[in-house]
């Protein structure tokens, strides 16, 4: 049972929220009604999970050392010595197999077009483009995208030009979200713990940027909620609210960032999170 249990924390599923991103078409296409159509996106979503798995184990064998000397990452599973880097290699390559199955048996070429340039964009994060500032954050952004975009091949459905660019401007809001997180620990963790692009970044500079994507990604969605149905505007101070919420958690002194528990250990932001999600489904639909 431990050992399962290590496999499952190697998995990260908590992390698997970020692949809801791929209902985004679905859902602003206005198909949820579609069995066929959220068929398709439900496989897609199995397959990014399992896809995800496998990069974050790639993601440890690789980063193990670091890890050991990092107050919290010291607690995963390769870098506490309960699962071997044989069997978390074992354990990455059936999870990505079996992800590259599900694109192609049931969402096609296109689909496993986007997950395949999903998982060589995280490889390349992962050995090589992480070191490097604003590209790391970049990288990140565009896992988000190639959700959606895989998300939309695979229910045939486009991404409209304003939602693109509200992801784009919120994932980079987030990705310099969790690096300030990372610089604002610096000081504790000491040299050992700190990832080598922390050094290329200054905190007045991701105050401000982070200031910046917020403020684009506000003005972004306002303008897609224009172009949609009459209603769906109404939601648009709930969306200034989470981001704002979002930076007051981010600034916490307690805070490493991480959009994951960002989010979820604050009840006030889930809430907000879920309400935003309900109304744009009432909005869209009865709009």
């Amino acid at each position: 049972m431990t050992k399962l249990l290590s496999f499952v924390r190697l998995a990260r599923p908590k992390h698997y929220v970020k692949n809801v991103l791929v209902f985004v078409p679905l859902v602003y296409s206005q198909n949820m009604a579609s069995a066929d159509m959220l068929l398709s996106a439900l496989v897609c979503f199995a397959a990014f999970c399992l896809l995800a798995s496998g990069i974050y184990a790639v993601n440890d064998i690789a980063d193990c050392e670091k890890d050991r000397a990092h107050p919290i990452n010291k607690t995963r599973p390769i870098a506490a010595g309960k699962i071997s880097k044989r069997a978390a290699s074992s354990f990455a390559t059936i999870c990505i197999a079996l992800s590259f199955s599900l694109f192609l048996l049931f969402g096609g070429g296109v689909v496993l077009l986007f997950g395949g340039l999903y998982l060589v964009l995280n490889l390349a994060y992962t050995f090589k483009l992480k070191h490097f500032p604003i590209i790391d954050c970049f990288c990140i952004a565009a896992g988000f995208l190639l959700r959606i975009y895989a998300g939309g091949a695979a229910i045939g459905e486009g991404v409209s030009e304003w939602l693109f660019l509200t992801i784009t401007a919120g994932s980079l809001f987030m990705a310099f979200g969790k690096r300030r997180g990372e610089m604002l620990h610096l000081s504790r963790g000491g040299e050992q713990t700190a990832r080598k692009v922390l050094a290329g970044y200054d905190m007045g500079f991701l105050n401000g940027i982070m200031f910046a994507c917020s403020g684009v990604a506000v003005v972004f969605y306002a303008l897609w909620a224009m172009t949609s149905t009459p209603l769906m505007i109404y939601t648009v101070p709930l969306f200034i609210f989470i981001i704002c919420k979002y930076l007051l958690n981010v600034h916490n002194e307690k805070s490493f960032g991480d959009p994951v528990s960002v989010i979820f250990s604050d009840k006030v932001l889930v809430g907000a999170v879920a309400l935003l999600g309900i109304l744009s489904i009432l909005f869209l639909y009865k709009g």
